[in-house]
């Protein structure tokens, strides 16, 4: 696991090397085990120069594997499809097909040097198969490949976003598709690092629609809160040629829904494929635990990897959980029974709102240069920050609820489909309630939900953190010091559909909702958090539910399958049954977070209404006073704005950052 970066200039001029070391700088936590730059500057006859900056994470082949790797210039291969010239690459990721790969590209003449290095396999990969290589690829992956030969980049992401790579076009001498051609092209696995990568006079400003995005939905999509640093869809490849000529495609997408499977041997498939998904992520040459909740799907993973270790016979497994102070948010028992029940080595550590907590988040905005709503980044960052004093890789469960459907909001489409008309004459105001968690409020949301005849509004408005009153609220100038200038993110300028982007066309609204959050919350919200709290500490967090071939699976498969009777995740319920005790696979669930809410109305109170009161929310034309009425309201009970009071504080912290 590591970090990736480069700049490709197409004016001719040489690339200050200072530059690459910004970035490198801004990498290092990502990969603290080595580092490396290459550049194409000295000799090659072209305009187009370009530099590459990697940072490593040494989990595979510890000795081989520093990035950026090169191969010379090779003779006729088989069937080969790319030009013979050398190739350089950096990559961020792992390649758990990568033993399978080798063998065929030996078969087609390629030589290899180093003995089970998943890089090397990506570059003689790129030569034999050209744009097709990703199609081949069974990992999660974010890598950039440079062909001397015909003078082009290939950027290239995993199927569902598990690593991160943005880019942005910099030079005001025309767009990349135009007939000008741009300055430079600048990618990196992080927005902090293209950010180091800009030269100290230049300043970049916030993206108006994407903070819009930001406000309803808590995350934004590929253009960034960055103004012009757009990421790289999932599924997607890029090439870039030296005239800045751009060519990009989408290389998988989720299989369409079957309508006449049963689940007939569908709980021995799903097991069969897990097991082989935990398998392929066991490889490692340093320690590796897991992670272990008390859920379905963490305990799931964490059978199988026991059951494997074992029968290797291999130490058991290392597990690692978070206990909360508050027991409505409290896992901590489930974890610890699962663990004595697998028999692993077991590690807890509790969160408290601990003095560093703001100095947390701050460190995290600082290093991947993007806010978060989702506040569980900061579980997930603790329990990361632990894990790595014992293990480089850990195990986790995340995508089971969007491939199995584990989230109430599923059932709920469907409850509207059928009492949508009598649910939205409930008057609102006899279900308020000032606890998120609570019974009322949840149905208060579900009525919310019931009023829109679109089923992609009913889904948004379940899905939503600030609805389009309290964004006109946040962008209306008020109090004693009116804002420098009008809102350019609000409802009336960006003109932004009320509408969910790319509603799948499905007959169930359940899968249609699952099929929206595996591409959109999946990889915008919880595999991001992921990805940045695990690198910001050097750890490596493998997702065995998001194999290629279970989300192929799954993706397949009706929700009468996944979820028979209606019950949440009942298929992967049914393949734990056989492993775990009855009392882990049939609890309810319960998400990861913890009580900040309560921490707003106490310890944290002053040090967040420091940072809503200090002004920097300002320059992103969000009224500041409009944010302390909501804390206002919020300490005093009377609603629980826990959510977007998180939101607002990182969004404050990230505009405090940009300042800098």
């Amino acid at each position: 696991m590591c970090g990736i970066a480069g700049i490709l200039r197409f004016d001719g001029q040489l690339i200050d090397a200072s530059r690459a070391q910004r970035m490198k700088a801004s990498l290092r936590q990502r990969g603290p085990d080595g580092s490396g730059v290459w550049n194409s500057e000295s000799g090659e006859p072209s305009r187009a120069n370009i530099t590459l900056v990697h940072t490593r994470l040494s989990i595979i082949d510890l000795l081989g594997g520093q990035q950026p790797m090169s191969v010379p210039a090779s003779s006729e291969l088989e069937g080969a499809t790319i030009s013979h010239g050398p190739l350089t690459l950096v990559f961020n990721g792992e390649i758990y097909n990568h033993r399978s790969l080798r063998r065929q590209l030996e078969a087609c003449g390629h030589t290899f040097v180093s003995d089970h290095c998943d890089t090397e396999v990506l570059l003689h990969g790129f030569r034999q198969w050209g744009t097709e290589l990703p199609k081949h690829l069974h990992g999660m992956f974010a890598f950039a490949i440079w062909d001397s030969g015909d003078r082009r980049l290939f950027l290239c992401r995993d199927r569902i976003g598990k690593k991160p790579l943005y880019f942005h076009w910099r030079g005001s001498v025309g767009a990349p598709h135009s007939h000008a051609l741009p300055r430079e092209f600048v990618f990196a696995s992080l927005i902090s690092t293209i950010v180091a990568s800009m030269p100290p006079q230049e300043r970049l400003s916030f993206d108006p629609q994407s903070l819009a995005t930001f406000l309803r939905l808590g995350y934004c999509f590929e253009p960034s809160l960055v103004q012009g640093v757009r990421e790289l869809p999932a599924a997607h490849w890029m090439t870039i040629d030296a005239e800045g000529v751009v060519d990009e495609d989408c290389y998988w997408r989720p299989p369409p829904i079957s309508r006449t499977s049963t689940s007939i041997g569908a709980v021995r498939s799903t097991r069969e494929l897990l097991e082989e998904a935990v398998s392929a992520r066991l490889e490692a040459d340093v320690p590796l635990g897991c992670f272990l909740s008390g859920g379905v799907d963490s305990s799931l993973i964490a059978a199988i990897a026991q059951k494997q270790r074992l029968e290797r016979g291999q130490e058991p497994l290392r597990t690692f959980s978070v206990s909360m102070p508050d027991i409505v948010y409290d896992e901590g028992p489930y974890a610890r029974a699962v663990a004595k029940h697998l028999g692993t080595q077991h590690t807890e550590l509790t969160a408290e709102p601990h003095d560093h907590l703001i100095e947390d988040l701050e460190q995290l905005v600082a290093q991947i240069g993007e806010p978060t709503a989702d506040s569980s980044i900061l579980p997930t960052f603790w329990l990361c920050r632990a894990a790595r004093e014992h293990v480089s890789v850990a195990l986790s469960g995340d995508g089971g609820d969007e491939l199995f459907g584990g989230y109430d909001r599923y059932r709920a489409m469907r409850i509207l489909a059928k009492h949508r008309r009598w649910l939205s004459l409930i008057p609102r105001r006899l279900l308020r309630s000032s606890d998120m968690r609570s019974r009322r409020h949840r149905l208060l949301r579900l009525v919310e939900a019931a009023r829109p005849s679109n089923e992609s509004q009913r889904y948004r408005r379940m899905v939503h953190l600030f609805d389009e009153d309290q964004i006109r609220g946040l962008g209306r100038p008020s109090g004693p010091a009116p804002l420098p200038a009008p809102p350019s993110w609000s409802p009336r300028d960006t003109g932004l559909p009320l509408l969910l982007d790319d509603w799948p066309d499905e007959e169930d609204p359940a899968h249609a909702a699952m099929r929206w959050d595996l591409l959109h919350y999946l990889p915008f919200d919880l595999l991001r958090k992921v990805d940045r709290a695990s690198m910001a500490v050097g750890l490596e967090v493998r997702c065995p539910l998001l194999d290629t071939q279970v989300l192929n699976l799954a993706g397949h498969l009706p929700t009468s399958v996944l979820m028979p009777g209606g019950q949440a995740k009942g298929l992967l319920r049914q393949v734990a049954a056989e492993l775990l005790p009855a009392e882990i696979v049939n609890r309810p669930k319960r998400g990861f977070a913890i009580p900040i809410g309560k921490w707003f109305r106490g310890p944290l109170r002053n040090r967040l209404a420091e940072y809503l009161m200090e002004g920097s929310l300002d320059s992103l034309y969000i009224n500041r006073y409009a944010a302390e009425h909501l804390l206002d309201e919020h300490t005093r009970g009377v609603a629980d704005h826990t959510h977007r009071l998180f939101a607002l504080l990182m969004l404050a912290i990230w505009a405090a950052w940009m300042k800098k």
